[in-house]
């Protein structure tokens, strides 16, 4: 029988996670669902845990780590479900936490993707530390915020990848996810694609997660997939006039951070932003031509509409800076 919900987890060496996340899975209340878990070359012997105990799983190997944009796509190719949740192996579902998100998905033809409220797992930053409600993207820096309060039902910039759900036929009007992210800005970019060809994306408070958010601060390499992604996310999908406030906010944040490198005399994230330029310009024409690629397929479909004048929260001001 074909199910309701195809849940895609993306695992790279996330074994120490893996049972707490599945079995938060197993148990929820709608139970019409598959799991289709995407194992991204992992050697941590996660694929020998999902073998052994959970039989149930659709296993799907690749040969190497291609992502988590990639990675989602694979999955999706094999997914049967109506709808489709995209789901973090280091994260926690409350039981209900699909039925609610599906009675809301499918309460309008509007609605393209849900999220519920995202807590930090394990109390690791205090007892029921809120990680994310409301997201946000700032229009003229395209720098992503988390609201991290008593945030109610609402349309949002974009959904958090690491627990949404979609509606499968959105992927007909907007294409897949962006394999050319590797890391950070892939959900952000698809929630774009969707806010240009009309759809809402809502945020849902009962509907809980627990998720084992990394700091940003703590890697080097984070940030430069963080800052190459924001860079390519900007290019991708600005519209023109917001491009020119885009530049020249950036222009003056690498000021600062070579100014504060200097007074330092250390210029680790003076080469860190340079490496994220070089990849964009490295890339351009490539950005360029993608861009185009899914403006095509949005029109194909239905007018398209301005992307920075049509964020929800675009006059809403942020509660904090996330790493999405």
């Amino acid at each position: 029988m074909t199910p309701l919900v195809s849940i895609i987890i993306v695992n790279w060496n996330a074994k120490d996670y893996l049972e707490q996340c599945i079995n938060s899975l197993l148990s929820q209340t709608l139970s019409d669902f598959e799991i289709i878990l995407v194992d991204n070359n992992s050697t941590d012997n996660s694929l020998e845990l999902i073998e052994k105990k959970y039989t149930q799983i659709k296993l799907i190997k690749n040969n190497e780590n291609v992502g988590f944009a990639e990675g989602n796509n694979v999955g999706i190719k094999h997914a049967k479900g109506k709808y489709i949740a995209l789901f973090n192996p280091d994260a926690v579902a409350e039981k209900k936490w699909l039925s609610h998100l599906i009675s809301v998905l499918d309460s309008s033809d509007r609605i393209a993707a849900v999220t519920g409220k995202m807590y930090y797992l394990d109390d690791k930053y205090g007892k029921d530390a809120v990680f994310c409600t409301w997201s946000k993207i700032d229009p003229y820096s395209a720098n992503p915020y988390n609201f991290s309060g008593n945030e109610p039902m609402s349309k949002v910039d974009y959904v958090s990848g690491a627990a949404m759900v979609f509606k499968r036929s959105v992927i007909d009007t907007v294409g897949l996810l962006d394999r050319e992210y590797f890391l950070y800005f892939e959900e952000t970019d698809w929630c774009a694609r969707m806010i240009r060809a009309g759809y809402d994306l809502i945020y849902v408070p009962n509907a809980i997660v627990w998720h084992a958010v990394s700091p940003l601060s703590s890697s080097s390499n984070k940030i430069y997939y963080m800052e190459r992604s924001r860079l390519r996310f900007a290019i991708k999908n600005f519209d023109a006039n917001y491009l020119l406030y885009f530049f020249g906010i950036f222009f003056l944040e690498s000021s600062g951070i070579f100014g504060r490198d200097l007074k330092n005399r250390n210029f680790e994230r003076t080469q860190i932003r340079f490496r994220a330029i070089m990849w964009n310009l490295t890339n351009f024409f490539k950005t360029i031509r993608i861009r185009k690629k899914h403006i095509k397929i949005i029109k194909s479909h239905t007018e398209i509409k301005s992307y920075n004048n049509s964020l929800p929260l675009k006059d809403i001001h942020h509660a904090g800076i996330g790493d999405q």
